[in-house]
Parts: C-alpha cells; structure tokens; sequence
C-alpha cells in the first residue's frame, strides 16, 4: 500500500485505535476445563507460496477438535488419545478441494465422511522422544481414497492430515526428568509429522505458575534451500496439556519461497484463528507506516475530535435493529450493530449474549455456533459499529438448518464512556509521563531540532488520545516493533503478540467471568515547526459498573437499510470529501442577486441554487433569433444543489453566440431566505424532524424531489447531508419516518427549509455578445 495516498485515513485510524485501550472488547476469560481427561481446541493452518514480489495463499484450513484421553490416568506408558472434528473448513485451490463441515457436499463430500469420524493418537509418554501415531478411524477408507486418487493424493493432502497429527499432550519424561527451569530444553519430536528435517530441541523461555513457555528456532541450508523453524508453545506443567503454540516453517531459494503456518489455541481464544485463516502474507516493510525519514512524514491533518461527554451520556443504544450477513469469505455469520454516530472518534466494549438464530415461524433453530471472533465499538468515519463473527458446528445437516435462518436476536451489553479533554502543559509532558489510570502518555524530545516521540498506552478501562489539531508542523507513525525474528510476516508476528504476551495480560486481569485485552500501544513522530505551550488530551474511562442491555434484532442487509430509522451503513466521507464542498454549502446560506456570467465573451449563463432556480426565472425583452427561431433561457441542475440557467438555440444545439445583444430581467416569485429547522434529533441525529417545512405544504402531493430544492441540510463540519430515501417511492409522505424525520447519510448539526417572500422582486440584465474574432 501506497501510504503517500492514504495518509489522512491512516491518521484517523490509528487517532481512532489510540482512543481507548482495550477499546474494544470484553472477552470471555479463558476456562480451563475441570476435566483433565478432555480438551477442545481450535487448530488454524495456511499455506504461503511467494516468487519475487507476488505471492498467493495456497491451502488453508482450520477446525475445532475434541481431544479425549482414553485411560482416566496419564501416567501408564502409553497414552491413547481420540481426537473428533466438531467443526473445519478445508480450501485448497490448487487441488480443487474444498470441504466445510456445515455444506459437506460436492467434491469434498467423500473426504468429509472420513475426517468427521476423527483420528487417534498414540505414542509412549515414558519416552521423551517418542512420536505420536496417528490413524484415522476410517483408516481403510483413506487408504483407499489415496490410492483411487493417485500418488499425488498423498502429498497434497498431508496439510489435512496435519491437522489431526499434533499431540497437544507433553510426554510425561519431558515433564519429569526434572524440575523445569528458565534455560531448560525439550525435545517434542515433529509436531505436525510433515517435515522431513531432524527434530530440534525447544528452550525454556519462562515459567509462570502452572505456565511453562517454550521456544524453538532453527535455521540451516540444505542443497541451497534455506530452511527456517520457528515456534512458541505454552502448556500445563502439572497435566501436560499444551494452551497454545504457534508454528511457522518456510523454505526459501532465491526469489521463490514457501512459508506454512499452524496455530494452536483454546477454543475460547478470540481474533487468532480469523488472523491466519484471513492472512495474505503481508510483512511490516510494505505494510505502509511511515519511518523516520522526513519523506515519510506528512502535513498534520485537521480531524475532528470526540466532544466532551462527562455525564456519558452520549446515545449509543438507540436502533433496534442490526445487520446479520456472511462473513469474510461467506463462511461464517457476521453480526453488526450500528450503535450511532459521532463527529469524532469513539471506543468501548460491547458483548453480545444470548444469540438465537429464528426462522420464519419465529422458531428457534437448534444449532451450536462457535464465537470466534467480536469487535468492540469503535468509529470508523463517524460510524459507530461492534459485531460478533460465527461458525456453526456440527456435520452436514447445519446447512438445511441455516437455510431456515430468517433473523437473528441477541442481547448488546454496551459499556458508557466518560469523556473530557485537558489541555496539558508541553514541558510538564517532557518532564515526566502523563498518567490517567493505567494510561500512559510519554513524550520525548529527539535529536533533531524539533522533533519528538510520542508514545500513548491505553490499558484496562481508562485511554488517552492526542489532539493535534492546531500544531504546525508535520506527523508520522513509527513502525511497531514485531515479536520473533524478523522473518516472520507481519501477520506470525502479531499472532505471537496476541497468543502469548497479550493473553498473559489478559489473564491477569480476569475479573468474575470477563477480561480486557492488553494494553495497546501507539507511537508518533512529530516535527514541529513551533513549540507548542500545551497539548490537547482526550480523557476516556469505561464505566464498567453502568452497562446498558438491549436485546436487538439482526435482519439481513437490505431489510436493515429498508428501515430509515436506521442509522446509514456509510456515511459520508470525510476523507474523499472535497474541501471546496463545504464553502460551497456556506455560500448557499446567502442568495446573492442573481445576474448573467460569462466565460468566453459568447455564452451567457445565470447560475443560481437549485431551490432558488425553481422560484427564479430569466425572462427575454429584447433578443435574437438563431435559425429563425428566437433564443431560450435552458434550465441545467447538476444534481448537487446548483443549476444555472444556459442561453440556447430552441434545439439546444447552439450555445456560443456573435455580435448579438440581449437584454431582459430575472424575475422572483419572492425574497428567498433559508429558515432554520434545528438540527438532528438528539437521539438519532441521522433523523431530521421536518415539522416545520410540512407545516406549510400537503406531504400527500409533495414529491420527493422537493427535498433536494428546498432543504439544506449539514453536518458539524459543513459538509451537505444528502436524504435516505426508499427505494421507487415519489410520494414525499412515503419517505418520511415516523410521518415528520427525514433521514439523511450522516449527523445532521443544522437544517433549513427555503422560505419565499409575499413580494415579486425583478433583476435587470443587459449584454453585448462579442464578435467573431
């Protein structure tokens, strides 16, 4: 990505995530089964191949499986242990080959009668190399699916088998040989038996109560392939059940490379699985952030900021309804609520709780879902928005059960903000770190003359946002620096971040039954041109003790956007907004005396708004005629509030004139003059109330065409708010929610309907066209 042409919307996202620290999300604490004889986990892995600068993805899959031990003890020799598929998804372009477990028809139909049967896993636990065994239950039938379909079978679908292969139970002499230590080295054999290379051993990196972390990395070339290892692991040391691993093994020679990926984590675990089934193998040097270079530093936009909202107060649970549609990839179920709109930035947690899938007898439908992923609310471009993501489980007969789905309900848990701004002495900021709770702003004076670091950490309930409105200088982000080596894509890299230094926050911060994700950290580069005397600083705290419940109802897209009082799904733009637009939008507050303009000396034209050209009206005394016909006034609307009256032959082929005359008067029906309406409602600013301007007209004969001429409608920043209206609708009445709100595509911050005078005005005009050159 180019960042040169994303700038602005660059510095509003990262603005948007600095707002609040865990911005985003109450997650489930992490249970731990009360069964050691039983895990379920959930099993990502994707295949990467690159050659030069392109690279695609090749397969991928991902599932959720049962692992049950089949003796009550895991102290006898050998351990047993079956492994069932509740839910997986298989692609794998290449081969043609795609299996879901919830549409387990077509080409992978005869495959997904195999793998839904489940695996077993056997090996010695009192050898600390031992390898695990594994052999499907329908062992015959993959032998026999392999030989029907050839010797290349083997080979393309070892990454489905390697799903099934991992042992997430640490052989108990790797456990007992001694007391583990910092330093310490296990030796755990091919995890996903799919390399060919020896096993290396995995180093002790830290220990934590019951947690013990591991890591491996290794490195070698062979017959000018270079061959790279690397992992991190985690698991119990009193039962021996891994808690996550992450596996990343890549072979590289010369400008051709493949790189494959596996995870292991908790079924509870969010984000992780959606990460590296979505990832397409980006790294942070072409991920767009600025350096340090001055080149990559830009001109400090002017964004709008969130207003103060001491009282946390700010509407967020207004609409009843939400948004249910397919996921990335159509995979999954997507849930979105649109909890409102803001003129700045936004963030808080949000749960959803007690979903329920409804057909069309308002009947429950029985089928598990498995929540892998939730997004806070956060505003994105004035938009307010959380949602949840959703896999069904079980085989096969989910899919007659989803074609039923008519909606979707759930309870919305939104948790209030607080918000104020102080303003915050420059030197004070220098001399020390700003804290406000478990926020931290630091900032930081660098060598070059007027240039400094800023550093904001948001963590738990309480964040910090910098306002750099007003400063004179130029902006950058420094590049985050990326956990493992640095062969890793950006993607592995945040994988890392999130399974084992995020968890472990999160873990320490459980309280009752929910947890806040760690601390995020944002840094930027300023190079000011004049030191400031103090900086602007948003202050946020979740108040946690004043959650809001509302059940909602989640429909499809377009019976969402059918229901006007609905907030707009994308408002409009503030960064593809042009900025001549709102001085054009101020300019029609004022109806200047219309008059004749001309460009080129030979074409005559009376612009004017298009509210003011339906009450205004050129007439001709004195004229010409052009192929024998007199010349004519033609009325053009641009459909974006202006329109102008053109001289024109009666067939409007001819609009440059010579050596004429004209002259004549523009006359008014009355003086126009805007009448203010307020603004949008307080609750729903997307809603205008139009009592006023109905007042004065039957709304049962009124089209709706008369919304675009005679109302003028913005937001706090001056840019024009257009109508939502239904779809085939002339009727103005039919338009109109609740019989008097129009809905707009933003926040309305002021409207007015145009008001016509008693009294006729005239203005003259006269012109002399000029000659043929």
């Amino acid at each position: 990505m180019a960042f040169s042409q994303n700038r602005i919307v660059c510095t509003a996202l990262t603005l948007c995530l600095s707002l609040f620290a865990s911005q985003s999300h109450y997650c489930k604490a992490h249970s731990r089964e009360t069964d050691a004889r039983a895990h379920e986990y959930q099993v990502t892995m994707s295949t990467l191949y690159a050659h030069g600068d392109s690279q695609q993805v090749g397969v991928r899959a991902r599932a959720l499986l049962k692992y049950q031990t089949d003796s009550a003890s895991s102290n006898t020799e050998s351990v047993s242990l079956s492994v069932i598929p509740t839910m997986l998804q298989y692609q794998d372009p290449a081969y043609r080959l795609n299996i879901n477990s919830f549409d387990d028809a077509g080409r992978g139909a005869a495959l997904a009668k195999i793998v839904r049967q489940g695996a077993q896993l056997s090996g010695d636990d009192k050898v600390a190399t031992s390898q695990s065994q594994a052999r499907f239950k329908a062992q015959d039938e993959w032998d026999a699916y392999l030989a029907k379909q050839g010797k290349e079978a083997t080979r393309a679908l070892a990454p489905l088998k390697s799903l099934f292969t991992l042992n997430p139970l640490i052989p108990l002499a790797q456990r007992e040989a001694k007391a583990a230590s910092v330093g310490d080295t296990l030796v755990l054999g091919d995890l996903f038996q799919i390399a060919a290379s020896e096993s290396a051993p995995w180093q002790i990196t830290a220990i934590e109560g019951q947690w013990v972390t591991a890591t491996l990395e290794q490195s070698s070339v062979q017959q000018g392939i270079e061959n790279r290892r690397y992992g991190q692991l985690r698991f119990d040391r009193h039962t021996g059940w891994l808690d996550r691993l992450l596996w990343v093994e890549q072979q590289e020679k010369g400008d051709r490379r493949q790189t494959r990926r596996w995870l292991l984590a908790p079924k509870s675990t969010l984000y992780v699985s959606d990460m590296l089934w979505q990832d397409d193998g980006s790294t942070f040097d072409d991920s767009g952030f600025p350096l340090e270079p001055d080149d990559d530093l830009f001109e400090i936009p002017t964004l709008p900021m969130t207003p103060d909202d001491p009282d946390a107060s700010l509407p967020m649970m207004e609409p009843d309804q939400g948004i249910m549609s397919a996921g990335w990839g159509g995979d999954d179920i997507e849930l979105r609520y649109i909890h409102g709109l803001v003129a700045g930035d936004f963030a808080t947690s949000v749960e959803y709780q007690n979903i329920q899938l409804i057909d069309w007898r308002d009947r429950e439908i029985d089928l598990p879902l498995w929540r892998h992923s939730v997004r806070g609310a956060s505003a994105l471009e004035g938009v307010v928005s959380s949602g949840v993501n959703l896999l069904p489980l079980g085989w096969g007969e989910s899919r007659a059960k989803l074609e039923e789905l008519y909606q979707i309900r759930a309870e919305v848990n939104f948790t209030p903000v607080r918000t104020y701004t102080e303003q915050v002495s420059w030197q004070a900021l220098l001399k020390q770190s700003y804290r406000f709770g478990e926020a931290t702003l630091t900032l930081s004076a660098l060598n070059k003359s007027g240039r400094y670091r800023l550093v904001v950490t948001n963590r738990g309930v309480n964040s910090l946002s910098p306002d750099f409105n007003g400063l004179n200088g130029k902006l950058g982000f420094e590049a985050p620096v990326g956990q493992g080596p640095k062969w890793l894509t950006s993607t592995e890299q945040l994988l890392l971040e999130e399974l084992f230094f995020r968890e472990q926050a999160s873990r320490e911060q459980v309280s009752g039954e929910q947890a806040s994700r760690e601390q995020t950290s944002h840094v930027y580069i300023l190079q000011l041109a004049e030191v400031p005397t103090s900086l602007s600083i948003l202050h946020g705290e979740q108040l946690r003790d004043r959650v809001r419940t509302k059940a909602i109802t989640f429909v499809t897209q377009s019976d969402y956007e059918a229901n006007l009082a609905n907030p707009p799904l994308t408002p409009v733009s503030r960064y593809s907004f042009d900025g001549d637009a709102s001085a054009k939008s101020r300019d029609r507050w004022q109806f200047a005396e219309p008059s004749v303009v001309s460009r080129t000396g030979n074409d005559l034209y009376i612009p004017m708004p298009t509210a003011l050209a339906e009450v205004c009206r050129p007439q001709i005394d004195t004229g010409f005629s052009e192929a024998g016909k007199p010349v004519q006034w033609r009325l053009i609307d641009n459909g974006q509030g202006q329109s102008a009256y053109v001289l024109a032959s009666q067939d409007g082929s001819r609009r440059y004139f010579y050596d004429k005359s004209i002259q004549g008067s523009i006359v008014c029906q009355g003086r126009p003059q805007w009448q203010s309406i307020g603004q949008g409602d307080k609750r729903r600013p997307w809603l205008v109330d139009l009592t006023p301007w109905l007042s004065n007209l039957d709304k049962r004969k009124a089209k709706v065409s008369r919304l675009y001429r005679s109302l003028l409608i913005t937001d706090a920043e001056g840019r024009p708010l257009s109508p939502r209206l239904p779809k085939n609708v002339e009727g103005l009445e039919k338009a109109l929610v609740e019989g008097r709100f129009l809905s707009v595509d933003g926040a309305a911050s002021s409207a007015a309907y145009l008001a016509i005078g008693d009294e006729p005005m005239s203005f003259p005009y006269q012109f002399k066209l000029k000659p043929l050159p």
